[in-house]
């Protein structure tokens, strides 16, 4: 190879080792907290000294339109410093062994930061979880008083199209919204409610299942006289020695359920209105089980 192509080969070398070199370093100052740009123009920098920053543009690669405001963000991280005077704004480098103290200051600043938020989580993170309100599905509603117990229960009849199941089981009080079949405290005075004659005139099947023991007893003439009215209108009924819980089923899609203490029946009980015709659906089934098995009442 003639002396001169060789020694053109060896620039060429010379300068892909040089980009190869600088394209670490800028790699580390990256590393170090500082964005591509900011890395190109420090290091054209802490080579020339000083010079403008059109010159650091043209040093750097990177564009005229953006060196000025790279050249502002190092400044406010103390990397670079603009010399006064002159026409034409110039920059210079602190040195290199101030550039490196300041970026390791602020490297131990986020590392300090760091720990603080760190050592506060940890602490937050050992004391025990405040209680959190259980998420609700959207197609179950929780019902807080009897008033709206009521509401949903008549929406429930007022909007059924095929049939009614009930399990209507004690104790009963006037706040009980499955039947609205109940002796009113006030009046003493069974309350007979309009919705079940309406949905029984429009051809809804109503079928309600009463525990033989309630039925039966002495006490229980003012409920059963109640109840007479709507049998009177089509709802049939049969007795069952036992029911868990009162229980509507509409359509066999939508139940209203009152869930009493399993410890002891005292209080308000949780009444749950569940949209879910899978859920209705089996509650149906269970109903039709034990329908089968009732006896017919007198």
């Amino acid at each position: 190879m003639p002396a001169r192509g060789a020694r053109a080969a060896n620039r060429q070398n010379d300068t892909a080792a040089a980009e190869r070199a600088a394209l670490g370093i800028r790699r580390e100052l990256e590393d170090l907290g500082l964005s591509p740009y900011e890395a190109r123009v420090l290091l054209a920098l802490l080579r020339l000294g000083s010079a403008t920053s059109a010159e650091l543009a043209q040093a750097s690669g990177v564009p005229r339109t953006s060196a000025y405001q790279v050249l502002e963000e190092l400044g406010r991280k103390r990397l670079v410093e603009q010399v006064p005077g002159g026409r034409a704004a110039v920059w210079a480098c602190p040195g290199v062994d101030l550039v490196f103290d300041r970026l390791d200051a602020a490297q131990e600043e986020r590392l300090r930061e760091h720990r603080t938020v760190t050592a506060r989580l940890r602490k937050e993170l050992a004391q025990p979880a405040p209680p959190t309100a259980a998420v609700t599905p959207p197609f179950v509603h929780l019902m807080r008083g009897a008033t709206e117990v009521r509401a949903v229960y008549d929406r429930l009849l007022a909007g059924a199209r095929d049939e009614v199941l009930v399990f209507n089981r004690p104790p009963y009080s006037t706040t009980d919204a499955e039947t609205r079949l109940t002796p009113d405290d006030r009046t003493g005075q069974d309350e007979v409610n309009p919705i079940v004659l309406a949905a029984l005139r429009r051809g809804v099947r109503f079928r309600v299942l009463y525990v033989a023991s309630h039925w039966e007893a002495p006490d229980a003439e003012p409920f059963r006289a109640a109840m007479a009215t709507y049998h009177r209108a089509g709802v049939e009924g049969r007795l069952v020695d036992e029911l868990p819980l009162k229980l509507a089923v509409a359509d066999r899609a939508a139940v209203l359920t009152a869930l009493p203490d399993p410890v002891q029946e005292i209080g308000y009980p949780t009444n749950l209105f569940i949209d879910h015709a899978g859920f209705a659906a089996l509650q149906a089934d269970g109903f039709d089980h034990r329908w089968t098995s009732a006896r017919p009442m007198e």
